[in-house]
């Protein structure tokens, strides 16, 4: 009897875990530009949104029962923070030096071109590209800083859980800098702008477990991040995988639910950067507050275990 319950609750994880994926590129009802939508069985798990109107293109993730984990406000704290993005505030070449994190000084980041959507049983793919480019122009009339593709494959491995493999391909245009601070550039989550007023109640765990000091933690070997908060009555798990082939140098994390890698690199022209992250959102059970030393245990447990499965 037992052996058959374990059966079919095995059968039922699967079930929810599958199903027939869809992708579909629209006009945006509720924001500026368009969308394009991830959705299994007709329920929406992933939303990218891009185009006139927005500052960057940008994954928003969805948790359960309609849950927005990346909810965006014009009015919200830091409106340049915007779901699963992409950014440096310094990136220096002969056009000068330009501000694709808080787009403020003429540089600009455009979606050209859906290369790929598709869906499947497993999971739906979104494959883009997109243009970085400066606020002033070279000799020629170029203004282009570099060409980036950048792959979203998202699938639920597990019932109330969504995992998003993300890849950035960076070709450089020119000789340039990728540059800033760790607090302003890298590949970052930032959770939905609800989650603000409840910042103290939110919980970080990473790898290597070192101090963490003024939302910082700088080392050549970090792993992974996971950030726990709430959304309405529910708790949820946002975790980072950081590839072993990426360059990593520091950690930066925020109460609000804005973390990511931080690193600088110099790019000749030509020249290819890829990077590869795993994301994984998932209901986080039985949290009512701050977490206790053995949960804190479990949940560095549970994203090591992601961590060991991504890096191979």
């Amino acid at each position: 009897m037992k052996t058959h319950l374990a059966l079919l609750t095995l059968l039922a994880v699967l079930s929810s875990a599958r199903g027939d994926w869809a992708v579909k590129d629209d006009a945006n009802t509720d924001l500026p530009g368009r969308r394009v939508d991830i959705t299994q069985d007709g329920v929406l798990r992933a939303r990218l949104i891009y185009g006139e109107g927005q500052m960057k293109p940008y994954l928003r993730v969805q948790g359960e029962e309609g849950d927005g984990l990346n909810e965006w406000s014009e009015t919200q704290r830091y409106p340049h923070h915007r779901g699963i993005f992409i950014g440096w505030n310094k990136i220096t070449s002969d056009l000068g030096s330009f501000d694709l994190w808080h787009f403020n000084n003429g540089g600009r980041m455009a979606l050209v071109k859906l290369t790929k959507l598709e869906g499947g049983k497993d999971s739906a793919t979104i494959v883009a590209t997109i243009e970085w480019r400066g606020g002033a122009k070279d000799a020629t009339g170029g203004d282009l800083l570099l060409t980036e593709t950048r792959t979203l494959t998202v699938s639920r491995p597990a019932a109330k859980t969504t995992q998003v493999d993300a890849q950035f391909v960076l070709q450089a245009a020119r000789d340039l800098s990728l540059g800033g601070d760790l607090q302003h550039a890298g590949v970052h989550f930032r959770a939905s702008a609800s989650v603000v007023p409840r910042a103290g109640e939110t919980a970080y765990v990473w790898e290597p477990d070192l101090a963490g000091k003024d939302g910082k933690v700088a080392s050549k070997d970090l792993k992974w991040a996971r950030y726990t908060f709430p959304i309405g009555t529910r708790w949820y798990h946002a975790t980072e995988l950081n590839a072993p082939t990426n360059p990593v140098e520091e950690l930066s994390w925020r109460d609000y639910g804005r973390f990511g890698f931080f690193f600088k690199k110099e790019l000749k022209k030509d020249e290819t950067l890829a990077i590869k992250y795993r994301f994984f959102t998932e209901l986080a059970e039985g949290v009512t507050a701050k977490p206790t030393d053995e949960q804190r245990a479990v949940w560095r447990k549970g994203a090591q275990a992601q961590y060991e499965a991504f890096a191979k």
